[in-house]
């Protein structure tokens, strides 16, 4: 686990800042700048083109870091395997670009009542599924490679610093609405091709393939493992995305907007449990290569402890300070508030739950990620269809809340009982009963009464209640050895 918390570490800091530049275009400038309907817009071309993507690149961003170990021990010095990379997506591009001019006027009929904007910018879900396809498969060869924060680097800070410069010459007239859709679409080909000159930086920009050790049964348990993997990796970006494609079609691009922007504030909490696990699944993959489950399921265990406190940590800080923060955003944008505690709670459960995921993805049971997916992803649509046209974006948010419970239930129940590991202890209860008492004292309290007075003195208030507790028992020893490092390295 130590290697995860250095590197998480520094995956954290790349993650905040680029919190903090979200922050900005999210709170400050999008809902400001832009009508409703346009940030609306956005939001359903950027959720439709990664649900496309990972229909596109036919499951080989996860087999990378499956199959990356065994192919740079047979052949360190030039297995090629970045060639396939990139021409297996490529093929699954073009099968996906066929299918979308295929059915593009069903794509229009649904959403020309209700949102005709995305009707004038659909073509657009085109190239930037390309370009977000490409990110994700350069940037798992990145990781296995050891390197977890180039890729978070490009995604998290330099696309929103454009979409921060985009925004600016919009709103001064320099660009019209069509050009920034325009431009903004093809800012994420900056992200692969900066990930591209990253890998021949590191000398691994190899095309050339050792095909010598390509059998039949190797090329069939990669193939059986890029079918499974696709299907429960679309169908997981289905259920995380499929509420904002619905919405779009069933409410407008206008409560799509404010829908968005409340899931973004309830979601800043899964940014550790992003870190983390940017790390952990390629030493799950080693670990379980090499057969050492004590250590699989260590990471399991401590995955989860760090998440629930991590969690717990930011969702505390968001929700007792949630009224000032909807005070900088317009009227129309303060409907969302519920949406945040639902979405809020949801993510906790599922960063509770651990690095379920990686351990099954890199096991021998990664197909059971498949089936249950395709089970979740029929509830979730089921879910939304239901409760959004009864209680609109609240019901978005239940049907997603409820999917991520169902999902990690599973994954968790299947793990324990064909994998004899679970996530939960003891120290995991105690953390979670801190932190609900702290978040329920401190949301309650008034204290003078004057929001912008209450909100630094809760927060402190909240932090001393929850951490103090946390690090003086040592529930965690990574935390607290986390800590010490950052201490030391700064000589306080």
């Amino acid at each position: 686990m130590g290697i995860i918390v250095r590197q998480s570490v520094a995956n954290s800091l790349i993650t905040y800042v680029g919190i903090g530049l979200g922050f900005v275009l999210t709170i400050l400038l999008y809902p400001h700048i832009l009508d409703p309907d346009q940030y609306g817009l956005t939001r359903v071309l950027v959720s439709a083109a990664l649900i496309c993507s990972q229909f596109a690149h036919l499951g080989f961003h996860n087999l990378i870091v499956r199959y990356f170990p065994f192919f740079r021990k047979m052949a360190p010095g030039g297995h090629g395997f970045l060639l396939w990379a990139f021409l297996v997506p490529a093929a699954g591009f073009i099968l996906f670009a066929a299918l979308f001019f295929l059915f593009d006027d069903l794509l229009i009929g649904l959403y020309a009542e209700r949102s005709p904007l995305f009707v004038d910018f659909y073509i657009w879900v085109l190239p930037l599924t390309l370009f977000l396809l490409y990110f994700e498969v350069l940037n798992n060869y990145l990781r296995s490679l050891k390197d977890s924060t180039s890729g978070s680097l490009v995604n998290e800070v330099l696309q929103r610093l454009v979409a921060i410069g985009l925004l600016v010459l919009f709103f001064f007239d320099l660009i019209s609405f069509a050009l920034f859709i325009s431009l903004f679409v093809i800012s994420y080909l900056l992200q692969p091709v900066i990930l591209s000159l990253q890998i021949a930086r590191k000398g691994a920009f190899r095309l050339k393939p050792d095909v010598q050790f390509l059998r039949k049964p190797l090329l069939k348990g990669m193939a059986s493992y890029s079918l499974y993997s696709m299907m429960g990796g679309l169908a997981t970006v289905l259920v995380w995305n499929i509420d904002v494609i619905m919405l779009g079609a069933m409410a407008g691009l206008d409560a799509t907007a404010v829908y968005a922007i409340a899931f973004y504030i309830g979601s800043v909490i899964i940014v550790p449990q992003r870190s983390i696990d940017k790390i952990a699944s390629p030493l799950i993959s080693d670990f379980i290569k090499n057969k050492k489950w004590d250590e699989v399921a260590s990471i399991y265990r401590k995955s989860s402890l760090n998440q629930i406190i991590f969690g717990l940590l930011i969702f505390g800080l968001i929700w007792i300070n949630l009224e000032p923060l909807f005070l900088l955003l317009p009227e129309i944008y303060r409907e969302g508030v519920w949406v945040v505690f639902i979405i809020g709670i949801g993510k906790l459960f599922d960063m509770a739950t651990g690095s379920n995921g990686a351990i099954l993805l890199n096991s021998k049971h990664y197909r059971v990620s498949f089936y249950t997916n395709l089970v979740l992803v029929a509830v979730t649509i089921g879910a939304n269809l239901l409760l959004i046209p009864k209680y609109g974006i609240e019901g978005a948010a239940i049907a997603s809340a409820f999917a991520i419970l169902v999902f990690n239930s599973v994954k968790t129940l299947y793990i324990k009982v064909k994998m004899g590991m679970q996530p939960f202890s003891f120290r995991s209860l105690l953390v979670l009963l801190l932190g609900t008492i702290t978040i329920w004292v401190c949301y309650t309290i008034s204290l003078t009464g004057i929001i912008w007075i209450d909100f630094p003195v809760k927060s402190t208030l909240f932090l001393l209640i929850f951490l103090l507790p946390v690090l003086w028992f040592r529930i965690s020893k990574d935390l607290n050895q986390m800590l010490l490092s950052i201490l030391k390295r700064n000589k306080l």
